[in-house]
């Protein structure tokens, strides 16, 4: 089955002073591209989450954000110098001793001061936390595969519907192609009777050769029989277990070359008309593989 490269998922996991939460973000790309973001005390755990994701994600741009939440729910936590104060707090006794003041000392008069009240980040342990991220990371990427897998079944459906139509396209190509030659020797006859008005009849056999040498200068067997190669390869792809994605593109880019080839080739209206509507069902094929992983 298919997967899409487009998905969203979060994971979270908690432990004793932490909690550690996941984000992962993936869109189409040619290659696996994979950008993390997530606070410098922990920078050293990256690489092990770029592997972790290689894992499940062969393919797509992935961007993945960590962040790390004390259990008080912020990434910063506070810390109280107590000695300095204690230090504050009886130099301000010291003052209004001096000034003969007998009001109340208010304490937010001395957790204002500078240097009582520090804000510091959460602190790292590599190791237990990298427990706790993976959690997290393997939360968020079962999600992620969920999701992509569910895409993926969607855009499976949206290519057999329209492989179909392809070969419905290819059934009437045929069949119109079959008539082509008499179409261009009643053409041939048409032009020639036209320029030789009054002449003596025309050779029967040369006109045979020359409407001959126009149906194979406008034959399209061969590209034919490609598409509809293309086509059963497309189908035998889409089942297989290995990411399909570039297989799938390159055969779609084949596919829009032959139905290019039967239309420049065509003079008839009603074939190229087809052709012109297998286009474009092509188009939206090529367009849909972008989003195979």
């Amino acid at each position: 089955m298919i997967h899409s490269m487009t998905a969203f998922a979060r994971g979270e996991a908690q432990g004793d002073d932490k909690t550690i939460s996941v984000e992962i973000r993936s869109v189409n790309h040619r290659f696996c591209e994979i950008a993390v973001r997530m606070p410098r005390p922990w920078i050293a755990l990256e690489e092990k989450i770029k592997n972790r994701i290689r894992q499940s994600v062969s393919r797509g741009r992935v961007d993945v954000t960590v962040e790390v939440r004390s259990q008080g729910g912020s990434s910063q936590v506070y810390e109280a110098d107590a000695a300095l104060a204690r230090n504050y707090y009886e130099a301000v006794k010291e003052v209004h001793k001096a000034l003969g003041l007998s009001d109340p000392i208010p304490i937010d008069s001395i957790i204002r001061l500078n240097g009582v009240i520090n804000a510091s980040s959460v602190k790292p342990d590599l190791e237990s936390d990298w427990s706790l991220l993976e959690q997290a990371l393997s939360q968020a990427l079962e999600t992620l595969s969920s999701m992509r897998e569910t895409e993926g079944a969607a855009l499976y459906e949206d290519f057999l519907g329209r492989l179909k139509k392809l070969e419905e396209s290819l059934e009437s190509v045929s069949s119109m192609a079959a008539s082509q030659p008499e179409v261009h020797l009643e053409k041939l006859k048409e032009r020639l009777a036209a320029l030789l008005e009054g002449a003596a009849d025309l050779d029967p056999a040369r006109l045979a050769q020359e409407a001959a040498f126009l149906a194979d200068k406008s034959d399209i067997t061969e590209e034919i029989v490609r598409a509809r190669s293309h086509i059963a390869q497309f189908r035998d792809i889409l089942d297989q277990e290995e990411p399909p994605g570039r297989s799938l593109n390159f055969l779609a880019q084949e596919l829009h070359r032959e139905f290019s080839t039967m239309g420049s080739k065509s003079s008839d209206a009603g074939l190229s008309h087809v052709v012109v509507a297998a286009k474009a069902e092509v188009e939206k094929i090529r367009e849909q593989v972008q989003n195979v992983e």
